[in-house]
């Protein structure tokens, strides 16, 4: 099949892996919005609370960093989030332009929620595969962005 998806010409798009890397984050992203959608909140918002939740990111350039979001839009979303009541922002040092981030009780709470949405819909996609086959993916999948680096660097 390796030599179908790089070799074969004229190329069916149902030979192609971008075609169906492309078809399954679609697929994933579509039904997570579905369970997104009755708390009022994007993949993104659930991206940033999550990094302050569960990997610690407590400031705007280290969530910026994380999620390869560029600063000001970072900025805007926890604009966003803090109106909401899930984050609050504290001033650190004497640098006024530092800030240490948290969750709000609410933010919390909906941190606990979403993660367990987004824990269904992995096994919803993930049903009649090994542990061992989603590692694999995973690592293959990680491979395969930093070949596309590679390239796009030297561009």
């Amino acid at each position: 099949m390796k030599n179908d998806l790089i070799q074969s010409t004229p190329q069916s798009i149902h030979l192609s892996l971008g075609y169906w890397t492309s078809f399954a984050a679609r697929a994933m992203e579509s039904e997570f919005n579905k369970r997104l959608a009755p708390y009022g909140i994007t993949r993104v918002t659930w991206a940033v609370l999550g990094a302050i939740h569960y990997d610690e990111k407590s400031t705007p350039s280290e969530l910026a960093a994380f999620l390869s979001i560029d600063r000001a839009a970072i900025t805007r979303l926890l604009d966003k989030l803090e109106k909401q009541n899930l984050i609050t922002r504290h001033r650190t040092g004497e640098d006024r332009r530092s800030l240490s981030l948290q969750l709000t009780q609410k933010g919390e709470a909906l941190c606990v929620k979403i993660a367990r949405e987004s824990k269904a819909v992995n096994a919803q996609f993930t049903a009649g595969l090994t542990p061992e086959d989603i590692d694999k993916y995973i690592e293959t999948i990680r491979k395969i962005l930093d070949n596309g680096s590679k390239t796009a660097n030297s561009l």
